[in-house]
Formats: C-alpha cells, sequence, structure tokens
C-alpha cells in the first residue's frame, strides 16, 4: 500500500506539472519557394570553446532533402544553396548532449544564423526523434557517451530509463529488455545492422552481451507499431545500436582522436576499463575500441552473498573506414571472450564465451536518398559447466559430479541492402531486403563415471540446427500537409528451420542399466523436422502536428515471430536433460515442440506528445498499447511439479492479450548562465498480460513502476537525485513457478564534472541499502531446496557506491 501511495501521488504530480495552456500557439506555416538561402553557425561548450568534428545533420520538414557534414576546426558549418521551407537540424558530438533545433525557416536570399551551444553529457543523454527516420513519435532514442564510463559492461542497463523497457536479470553482463511486457527473442535486437542468435539453451549469450557500451554511439528503441523496415521476425519491437559514424579530417590533415575510461562500482568489486582510438585523413581511417570488466558476487541490502553473480569479460574491435565523393565503405572485425559468468537464476554457468566477427558496409548518398548495403558473419563458441558455486549444488541434486559440460557452436551469416529515396517532395519510398541464417550445433560431452545419465556417450541436444529468414519489405513516408504525416509499410519474412536427428548420452541399455533417452530420441528422429513459415508483416501510422505544442500519433501493425529452434527442436523429456533447456530463470523443465506456429501480434497503440517551444522547457508524452497474439508460445504442463521435482512444460501455441500504457516527461525548473539548469524528469509504465484460452496471467509482465529524477546542471557540473518506485508483484502464471514480490523504493545519487580532456563521475544506488527482490529476477536457483522443491527471487544489488574517469585525447 505504501508504494502503491507513492505511485500514485507521483503521477499526479506530473500531470498537474503540465497544468498550462497547450493549444494558445499555432505553428508557423512552412514556406515555400524555388528561390535558395542558406543556415551556417558555430558549435561551441558552454566554456565558449570552438566543438570541431561535430556531426551536424540537415533535414527538410517534407522529407524529401538531407544533408551531413562535420563542424571543422573552428566549429563552424554552413549549408548552402537550400531551397526556401522550413527545416530541423540535428547535431551529436562525443561527450555532448545531442541537440535538435527546428523548424529553421530559410528564406530566399538569405542566410540563416544557427549558433548553437552543446551542453555536457553524462553517461547517457536523451534525445527524441521525431518522425524522419522511424515515422514515429513514439520512438525513443538516445546517444551513448562513449567517454561517459557507465558502470559495468551491462549494456542493456543504459535501456532502463526508456519508457516501455523494463529488464529481465540474466547474468552481470547483458540482462534482456523486455519492450511492453515482450521479450528476449521477440524482441529484435540489431547491433549494426547484425542479427545475432544466441547460442545457449539458457540464453547466457544474448545479442546485447557481445556490445561494450564503449563501442556503441546510439541506441534506438522502438516498443509496439514498429516500421517494417526496422522489423521482422518479432512482436515486442525493435533495438537497434550503432557504432560512432567515422569523422574524417580536412584535406591534408591528419584527425587523431581517443579516450581512455576507468570505472569501480563497490558492491562485487565490479572494476574495468576501455581504450577508443580513432586517426583519419580526408579519405581514410583507422579505429580501435577495447573493453574489459570483471566483477566478483555482490551482496543484497541485508548484507547476504548472491552466489553465482561473478562475472568477466574482454572486447577488441578494430574499425576501417573509407570515403570517396559520395561513397562510405565500414569494415569491423571484432573478437569478444567471456571466460566465466555466473547464473543464479539457472541450473548451470557460463565458463567460456568466444566469438569473433566481420561487419561489412557500403553507403552511397544519391542525389535524392541513399543505397545502404551491409554483410555480417559471427562465430560462436560457448560452453555451460559449474562455477564453484554450483558444484556443491550439483551433488545436492544427486548428479555427483562437479563438472557436466555443455558445449554450443553457433553461426550468424546474414546481408541487409536498403533503398531510400525521395519522391517529389511529399513522400520518401524505402525498399529492402535481407537474410539471416543461423548454425546450432549443441551437444554435450560425457562424464567420466556417470553413465548411462550422463555417459557413455555424448549427447546431441540439436543437431546441425538451420534456421534461415528471408524478408523484404517497401516503406512510404508521407508528408502530406505541415501537420499531417503517414507511414506504410509491408513485408514478408520466410523462415526454413531444420535439423537432423539426435541421440541421448546413451542408445542401448548400459550395464545392466535401462537408457533415458532411446524413447525420446526415437521418437523425435521420427517425425519431420523442416518447416517452412510464411509471414506478412503490415504497418499503418499516422501523425498530426495540431499546433507548435501538441502532436498526436495513432496506427496499428500486424507483426509476425517463427519459434526458435529450441523451441522447436529440444526434445528429452529426461528431468536432467529438460531441466538444462529455458531462459526463464524459474527453474522448470523444459521440451520442444515441432509443430509449433508462428505467433501473431495485431498491435494498436496511440501517442499524445505535448511540449514547449524549442528549447523545450518541458514535455509530456503518453502511448497506451493493446495486443492481441494469436498462436502466443507458452506452456503446456505435461507433469506437473511434485515433492523436491519441478513441473515438465512443453512449448505450446495458445492465444493472449497485452495491455498498458506508458507516461513520461519533464519540467526544466529553471535556466540561467548563473544558476544553470535544473530539470525534473520521470517515466511510468504499466503492463498487463493474460492468456485468453485460460484467463490467467503471463509471465515476466513487470509491475507497476516509477523512475523520478531531479539533475542540476550548471558550467560542467551535473548533478542530481534520481528514484525507482516498483509495486509488488501478485500476477502470477500458475505454470511457471512465478513467485511473488513485494513492492519497494530505491534512490541514488549521482554526479559527473567534465573539462575540455577530462570527465569524472560518481553515483550510489540503492543509498538506503534497502532489501528487494527483482520482479523478473527470477528464482535463485543456488538457495534451491532439492528436497521440498521451495525456492526464493532473486534479491537485488545492496548500496553500491561507482566511480569513473576518462581521459580524452
Amino acid at each position: 500500500m505504501k508504494n502503491r501511495f507513492w505511485l500514485a501521488l507521483a503521477t499526479t504530480a506530473l500531470l498537474l506539472i503540465q497544468a498550462q495552456a497547450i493549444f494558445a500557439q499555432q505553428a508557423a506555416p512552412a514556406i515555400q519557394s524555388a528561390a535558395t538561402g542558406g543556415i551556417a553557425g558555430v558549435l561551441k561548450d558552454p566554456s565558449g570553446a570552438v566543438i570541431a568534428g561535430a556531426h551536424v545533420e540537415l533535414r527538410s520538414a517534407t522529407g524529401n532533402f538531407h544533408q551531413s557534414q562535420v563542424s571543422n576546426y573552428q566549429g563552424s558549418f554552413s549549408f548552402t544553396a537550400l531551397p526556401a521551407g522550413s527545416y530541423q537540424l540535428a547535431v551529436s558530438a562525443p561527450g555532448f548532449a545531442s541537440r535538435v533545433v527546428g523548424p529553421l525557416v530559410v528564406l530566399s536570399g538569405a542566410e540563416l544564423p544557427a549558433n548553437l551551444s552543446l551542453k555536457i553529457a553524462p553517461a547517457a543523454s536523451t534525445v527524441q526523434v521525431e518522425g524522419q527516420e522511424t515515422g514515429s513519435i513514439a520512438a525513443s532514442a538516445f546517444k551513448v557517451n562513449p567517454e561517459g564510463a557507465a558502470e559495468s559492461h551491462n549494456m542493456a542497463d543504459l535501456l532502463a530509463e526508456v519508457p516501455g523497457v523494463s529488464l529481465h536479470a540474466n547474468g552481470e553482463l547483458a540482462s534482456i529488455p523486455f519492450l511492453h511486457g515482450l521479450g528476449d527473442e521477440r524482441t529484435k535486437i540489431v547491433t549494426d545492422g547484425m542479427t545475432i542468435s544466441s547460442a545457449c539453451p539458457n540464453h547466457m549469450n544474448p545479442t546485447l552481451s557481445y556490445v561494450a557500451p564503449a563501442q556503441a554511439s546510439q541506441v534506438t528503441v522502438l516498443a509496439g507499431i514498429t516500421p517494417v523496415s526496422l522489423g521482422g521476425d518479432s512482436l515486442g519491437g525493435t533495438i537497434s545500436v550503432e557504432s560512432p559514424m567515422p569523422i574524417f579530417g580536412e584535406r591534408g590533415q591528419v584527425r587523431e582522436d581517443g579516450s581512455f575510461t576507468g570505472f569501480y562500482r563497490s558492491n562485487g568489486s565490479n572494476w574495468g576499463g576501455s581504450l577508443r582510438e580513432w586517426i583519419a585523413n580526408k579519405h581514410f581511417g583507422l579505429g580501435y575500441t577495447g573493453a574489459f570488466t570483471t566483477s566478483e558476487d555482490y551482496t543484497d541490502g541485508a548484507g547476504n552473498k548472491i552466489t553465482s553473480t561473478a562475472a568477466q569479460s574482454t572486447d577488441h574491435v578494430v574499425t576501417l573506414a573509407g570515403q570517396s565523393g559520395r561513397n562510405l565503405f565500414l569494415a569491423t572485425g571484432s573478437l569478444h571472450h567471456i571466460p566465466f559468468e555466473g547464473f543464479v537464476n539457472a541450473y548451470m554457468d557460463l565458463t567460456h564465451n568466444n566469438a569473433s566477427s566481420l561487419n561489412l558496409r557500403y553507403r552511397r548518398t544519391l542525389n535524392a536518398g541513399s543505397l545502404d548495403a551491409r554483410f555480417y558473419w559471427q562465430n560462436t563458441f560457448h560452453m555451460m559447466d559449474f562455477l564453484p558455486d554450483k558444484v556443491s549444488l550439483s551433488v545436492a541434486a544427486g548428479y555427483g559430479t562437479p563438472s557436466m559440460p555443455m558445449n554450443t557452436h553457433g553461426r550468424d551469416l546474414g546481408y541487409s541492402v536498403r533503398y531510400e529515396s525521395a519522391l517529389a517532395t511529399r513522400h520518401t519510398l524505402r525498399l529492402g531486403n535481407e537474410l539471416h541464417h543461423f548454425r546450432l550445433d549443441d551437444w554435450w560431452s560425457p562424464v567420466a563415471g556417470a553413465a548411462p545419465m550422463m555417459g557413455p556417450g555424448t549427447f546431441l541436444n540439436i543437431n546441425n540446427g538451420r534456421r534461415s529468414r528471408l524478408g523484404s519489405y517497401a516503406e512510404l513516408f508521407s508528408k502530406w500537409t505541415p501537420r499531417w504525416s503517414t507511414l506504410l509499410g509491408v513485408r514478408n519474412d520466410t523462415v526454413w528451420s531444420n535439423t537432423d536427428d539426435v541421440q541421448g548420452y546413451c542408445t542401448a541399455p548400459y550395464m545392466g542399466m535401462a537408457c533415458p533417452y532411446t524413447t525420446d530420441a526415437a521418437t523425435f528422429n521420427a517425425q519431420n523436422h523442416a518447416y517452412t513459415d510464411v509471414n506478412f508483416d503490415l504497418t499503418a501510422l499516422a501523425r498530426y502536428d495540431a499546433n507548435a505544442h501538441a502532436s498526436f500519433e495513432f496506427g496499428y501493425a500486424r507483426k509476425n515471430r517463427s519459434p526458435n529452434l529450441y523451441e522447436r527442436y529440444a526434445w528429452s523429456t529426461d528431468m536432467m536433460a529438460a531441466s538444462m533447456i529455458g531462459w526463464f530463470g524459474d527453474g522448470n523443465m523444459y521440451i520442444g515442440n515441432v509443430a509449433l506456429k508462428p505467433e501473431t501480434g495485431n498491435v494498436v497503440s496511440g501517442t499524445l506528445q505535448l511540449h514547449g517551444l524549442s528549447p523545450k522547457p518541458w514535455e509530456l508524452k503518453l502511448t497506451a498499447h493493446v495486443n492481441s497474439i494469436q498462436n502466443y508460445i507458452d506452456v503446456n504442463v505435461m507433469m506437473p511439479a511434485s515433492m523436491g521435482m519441478t513441473p515438465l512444460l512443453q512449448f505450446a501455441n495458445h492465444g493472449a492479450r497485452i495491455f498498458g500504457s506508458d507516461l513520461s516527461g519533464f519540467q526544466t525548473l529553471w535556466r540561467g548562465d548563473r544558476i544553470g539548469t535544473g530539470k525534473l524528469s520521470g517515466t511510468l509504465a504499466y503492463v498487463h498480460g493474460t492468456r485468453t484460452d485460460s484467463d490467467t496471467p503471463l509471465y515476466q509482465m513487470m509491475p507497476l513502476n516509477l523512475r523520478l529524477a531531479f539533475d542540476e546542471e550548471v558550467k560542467g557540473l551535473t548533478a542530481g537525485i534520481g528514484s525507482e518506485v516498483v509495486d509488488r508483484k501478485s500476477r502470477l502464471d500458475p505454470n511457471r513457478l512465478e513467485l511473488a514480490t513485494p513492492g519497494y523504493t530505491l534512490f541514488n545519487v549521482h554526479a559527473a564534472y567534465r573539462s575540455k580532456y577530462m570527465q569524472g563521475g560518481f553515483r550510489i544506488d540503492n543509498l538506503l541499502n534497502s532489501l528487494y527482490e527483482l520482479p523478473l529476477g527470477g528464482n535463485n536457483l543456488d538457495k534451491y531446496d532439492y528436497v521440498t522443491g521451495m525456492m526464493t527471487p532473486v534479491t537485488g544489488r545492496g548500496r553500491s557506491a561507482s566511480l569513473n574517469l576518462t581521459a580524452t585525447f
């Protein structure tokens, strides 16, 4: 009750703070003329120093004009020969908060001055993307400050404050983001155009685990209504992570940029750092990014050690770039190594994960558009086994072995080609084609002395599994009037999946003992494994800019996702084998279902955005969404739970419905050269999921939650206080052993300062050292009672102080 009171009070405050006249001022009409003018300006930091090498992008309000350039050594930029009309200017630079300015009205024969000052960025700063690329004001995008030192490797942590996003704890290195209640492979995650599948039966190596925060430049989140050009094979939406675009030198000059970052977090002795270096002339560039992090087990608010939460990771990324005229070439190679990572909500730990990748990109700017082509490959070797925390648990469970190696080998191969062109003055057409092929081998080596349960042969869990997806799309963005715009798109994704025959640890009785795998293997091998799914997606979105203060957006999307290889092809009903399958953190046993149908979601969503004039002194955004899902992949209970044993569940299609809303906003409280800028911001999210055929709750639905923050920025110094309020979780999936969690309130304080060559930050999370249980953290299997079957939720990190320091050169 106490947490609900605070939620209600804070929500009321967010709404009342915007009690002012919204529709008083009408937007100025755009000026249309065949004559030309210009926009020019100088970029400076808060101290007055010029900013060289900033990326400056100019787009027309009609969407048919797009140019970009880099500010020179004097911080200046200039766009000439512009048709008279209305434009939007977007500016970004490493270490500074991105800024979007507009509308800028260019008159015939005149040059419009646009001198801008960029603010120092904290660890991550937010800038809303409105309409041109995604066609959606509901999209959220933010620039990651590479020098701004996230406190850990966990890339997903940067998404925690984005409206509509909740995080499922999945090891120290990469939580799994959920968009409007749909996560893991129901959400499409793309890193520099690459689609990477999880090569693990417990999804211990999700896509974001391969991305260090130092490697990222911009993250875009699209929940619900997703343009078909950025979607495909997903239900929840799309998360796109992009590395920094290359910045080349002026003619006859060599440009060199670099930074070194170090960080330390007290709770769990988490420390690490990153090194970035870039050197380029006018036509060629070479860059390197390296990152390292290591951590021990953390403690919760009561001082209890949460075992199996230690981790270590190393990343190396090398980029080659070239430009000539309108052509840009990029080649990126990376090596990723995790020697160990504990998983408190899984029966196994990660004991080895090596991945190497190659990403090639070609982009050509055309007279009225662009052509963008990518090709990528990734090779992943992954191993699960027991880290020391779990060895004693293995003995207690009756396995009687300190080791149970399980290996996977995943290969991702793909390409994407995208063509964009302006049609007349109102329309932008996007056409694309993409291929993603994933091949997986999952085998478990025999354990000496453990036959027939774990020997004498090799267990083939997924044998030469293949999943290929070929997608094509067409999308039309139209600016009908200065106020009305639409986005229409259709795409087809054909998905082929198959696997070879399997076998258990034994194929016949062993030394007089029956083999527990022969019947399941024979049944599976007798079935047809080859399936072809033909899926069609549709997006229809409309936006109305009522005036300078208000915008409305509403739309419909049909989206599809085909089953992954484990959902279709995990085959053994043996207790030990089935308990090794499952990326949900609940400790249950799972088997696949070759007859699964693709999931189909029908999403209806609307967004209202209210804001002050530029620079926006305030903003309020409300999104409501409903998703009706056919053939939602849930479970059937094949064998109920019994004393000391979790239930055996089989993946199966059911009906589902998810609805909810996101509320976000900010209010600038004061602004001045002496007193700086004070801002209050917050997000409120609610999601409700139900399995319609049984009228029971869906698994892993985040309770009502609120985030509030107050920040003050003055002359390079940023400081503030924040809070997170989460309601109790009482709607529980009856089939998954989902446990209730009480509500909680957490507080944090933070401060950062930046000078020309140095940046430092300090933060204290969970300031009051509260003891709380993670609503999406799953069950603590290190504390699982194998006799009674009792489980407890995973508790969150206690009070923790973090330091980070960055030097640029």
